[in-house]
């Protein structure tokens, strides 16, 4: 893989690779640093099925202009192997992010939703719900009244939203915090969404605390937060954690790696905590 990685490199940039070493963060596709100055993306022959890399490309294009990104320097849309520029002098949160980071990450979520931008298509939840589910034992299905009840509430809201270009994958390994701002990458999952799905994923994906997930709304809903806001995100949440849980039993029967089986943990501990707070769960 290795002589193939500077193979591709150079045959897509015409440049020289005089290092290359794989980055450990990401789970779906294999990253490489190349020449500390370029990432390749190497999607695995397993990735996953519903994303759409025309899409991705459309996306990088129309979020350009707003800075908010690696830049890309080329991508090929039939396979997904993509190469942008290495972002310098960035980190993760450790444990939990950190008051400013969540500053940064609201500041650019608005950034991004007030943009209005359009794309050609929308996230279908609901249908990646099915697709990820029809490949899980059905042992390990979720309590039917539950789940039924969570999307039930997820639709209602939803069908009242108005759509924008969102990400759809806030986990921490595509938050890149900067000293004074911060990078969102790997846009495989963007499409036309409600903002509600960034804002509860940001919050299911990095496990804030309820202290940490009402500092974060207020921020972004200013003078307009309200507790019907938290309602209606809290919905959006439960939705994510039955949607992620069933993504990950999928990637684990797939692929076989622990992670995913451990995020399918995560999840379902989640999800259990929602349905022993089903008492007041009702319509909006």
């Amino acid at each position: 893989m290795i002589h193939g990685i500077k193979r591709l490199f150079e045959e897509m940039t015409g440049r020289e690779v005089r290092s290359q070493e794989q980055i450990k963060e990401g789970i779906t596709n294999e990253n490489y640093l190349i020449n500390d100055a370029f990432v390749l993306r190497y999607p695995r022959k397993d990735h996953d099925e519903c994303i759409n890399y025309k899409l991705e490309k459309e996306v990088y294009e129309k979020i350009e202009p707003l800075k908010i990104s690696e830049k890309i320097v080329v991508m090929d849309t039939k396979t997904g192997i993509k190469i942008s520029k290495f972002v310098h002098n960035t980190r993760f949160y450790f444990n939990t992010p950190t008051d400013e980071q969540i500053r940064n990450t609201v500041k650019t979520l608005k950034k991004l939703h007030s943009a209005k931008i359009k794309v050609s298509k929308s996230y279908e939840p609901f249908k990646k719900l099915d697709y990820y589910k029809k490949y899980v034992e059905s042992a390990a299905f979720l309590d039917e009244r539950y789940e039924k009840l969570v999307k039930k509430a997820y639709e209602e809201i939803d069908k009242k939203e108005e759509y924008t270009l969102c990400h759809n994958d806030l986990v921490h390994h595509n938050l890149l915090y900067k000293y004074n701002g911060f990078i969102l990458i790997d846009w495989e999952y963007a499409s036309m969404n409600s903002p509600l799905f960034d804002l509860a994923s940001f919050i299911s994906e990095n496990n804030l605390s309820e202290e940490q997930e009402t500092y974060f709304l207020k921020l972004y809903y200013g003078f307009k937060f309200s507790n019907l806001k938290m309602k209606k995100v809290d919905a959006y949440v439960r939705f994510l954690d039955i949607l992620f849980y069933y993504w990950a039993l999928h990637y684990y029967k797939k692929r076989g790696d622990k992670i995913y089986y451990d995020i399918a943990i995560e999840k379902f501990n989640r999800i259990k905590e929602g349905m022993i707070s089903l008492k007041g769960y009702y319509k909006y």
